[in-house]
């Protein structure tokens, strides 16, 4: 296979320029007319096999180990069946010119997609094989038998959640966003499917297919969100629910079981937080929120009266210094800053045996650990093993003496 990466570069480039809007003159005078949408089928696979990959290797290639990546059919874990892609790579890698994989589906006969173009998505799940990842940089590239290339880079816009951790989410491509014009894709004659691999990763992708496609209606994008002022204290983050619906971490697995339960009184939610970090294997052991709708939040004015307050109980277990809790704030460059709880930081209460205030000042959190300029979200992150109950977290403004 020839290197894409010129001509990726170069289709992302255009991508972005006309991936929103894309007009064509219409008169009376010049005779130019738009392209009539083809009807929507009845059904995809009356047009193509829908099915790209589902747990075979059949018309698979790339699942090697080289300079760049390590790829196989693996039967560790997979989102549907006994099987999936796993793939880890590095573009920076010594040596490494070109990284990733491809699927010739349908026996690699030729693919008339032209009456889906308009309709359809390519859709496939993904989850991180280890820890959390802020963006997947896949380029899906479609290639006719002529040579021809289509490309679309696999933007956060296309995921169900905001962040890839070691949880299945589902990404949706449209065939519609897909440049076909700069490499002359003919989409009447689609050989394969390449998905090129940039910078560094390490992922599971299963049960790739083709699906119909509705985009949402798009808002108008010259309104501007009227966002509440992030540092109006105080401001309620978690009672009940999360505020704006934007807490995340809320998951079970072998190391954790984060989950939005109803409290022994029955008067309302609280969290509930069992975890067993013990393991090597349970590296992503957090939760948190945004108070902000995932906008950049500049706390520094906020550093001398801001603090994190919160109401705690520890069901069994040790005694406040000995609960390995991290609190902490996290930038859009991953970086973080945090304290560890401390019985200094208890105001009322004793969480050995009912509910605790915590109360941890701005001022306590290093400054230089992560931009304040730029956070992102707030969150919790225990170590070792035990359990404890928290609800009513808010940001406060703490009273002069």
């Amino acid at each position: 296979m020839r290197s894409l990466l010129p001509m990726a570069a170069a289709g992302i480039l255009f991508s972005v320029i006309t991936s929103c809007v894309q007009f064509k003159t219409a008169s009376l005078y010049d005779g130019v007319m738009e392209r009539p949408k083809p009807p929507k089928p009845d059904k995809i696979d009356r047009v193509v096999e829908p099915v790209i990959f589902v747990d075979s290797d059949r018309d698979v290639w790339g699942m090697e180990t080289n300079e760049c990546q390590v790829a196989s059919i693996s039967n560790d874990i997979a989102y549907e069946g006994p099987a999936s892609i796993k793939v880890k790579w590095d573009r920076g890698a010594e040596g490494c010119t070109w990284a990733g994989f491809g699927i010739g589906w349908e026996g690699w006969a030729g693919k008339d997609l032209s009456a889906i173009m308009d309709h359809a998505a390519i859709s496939f799940y993904v989850r991180t094989i280890e820890g959390r990842a802020f963006g997947l940089p896949f380029v899906l590239t479609l290639e006719d038998y002529s040579g021809g290339l289509g490309f679309c880079y696999t933007a956060n816009k296309y995921f169900e959640r905001t962040a890839l951790d070691e949880e299945w989410q589902q990404v949706i491509v449209p065939l519609g966003d897909f440049d076909i014009e700069t490499e002359n894709l003919d989409v009447t004659n689609i050989k394969q499917l390449q998905i090129e691999l940039q910078q560094s990763g390490g992922v599971y992708v299963d049960n790739m297919k083709l699906m119909f496609y509705e985009a949402p209606p798009l808002e108008p994008w010259l309104e501007e969100e009227d966002l509440p002022d992030p540092l109006d204290f105080p401001i309620t983050v978690f009672e009940d629910e999360f505020i704006n619906g934007h807490g995340w971490g809320m998951i079970k697995d072998d190391c954790q079981d984060f989950s939005v339960v109803d409290k022994e009184d029955g008067t309302g939610k609280m969290i509930r937080a069992v975890y067993d970090k013990t393991s090597e294997e349970c590296t992503l052991v957090e939760f948190g929120v945004s108070w902000n709708k995932w906008h950049p939040t500049d706390i520094t004015p906020a550093m001398e009266y801001g603090a994190v307050v919160f109401d705690i109980k520890v069901p069994t277990g040790p005694g406040a210094d000995d609960l390995n809790l991290r609190v902490g704030f996290e930038d859009y460059d991953r970086a973080v800053t945090f304290v560890k709880l401390q019985s200094s930081q208890i105001t009322t209460g004793d969480y050995l045996i009912g509910w605790a205030t915590v109360r941890i000042p701005f001022s306590s959190f290093p400054e230089d650990d992560a931009d304040l300029k730029r956070v992102k979200h707030m969150f919790f992150g225990p170590e070792g093993k035990g359990e404890f109950l928290i609800d009513n977290i808010r940001l406060e403004r703490i009273e002069a003496n």
